[in-house]
């Protein structure tokens, strides 16, 4: 179902080279990147938001602000949807 994820804005443009480089990480449960924001949802128990922080920082990336934010109604909505097709 959906859930939590955490969203980090960065001060600048995250250059493809360190997004091909998130998605390796798949404990950091990386999803999507739109403009300065990052957003993931790390599986239950695989990274927190310090895990997150410090591989981004180890990369050069300035953060600006990070955080977790809940799924919405859409998201909890299309999650289940997605989970009845599959069945």
């Amino acid at each position: 179902m959906g859930r939590s994820g955490i969203v980090i804005e960065t001060s600048d443009i995250i250059p493809n080279s360190i997004l091909e480089e998130l998605k390796k990480q798949a404990k950091l449960g990386f999803r999507d990147a739109s403009g300065k924001s990052l957003f993931f949802t790390p599986e239950e128990g695989a990274a927190e938001v310090s895990d997150i922080i410090s591989f981004l920082a180890g990369q050069g990336v300035k953060i600006e602000q990070a955080g977790r934010r809940e799924a919405s109604l859409e998201e909890l909505y299309a999650s289940i949807l997605k989970e009845v097709e599959q069945d």
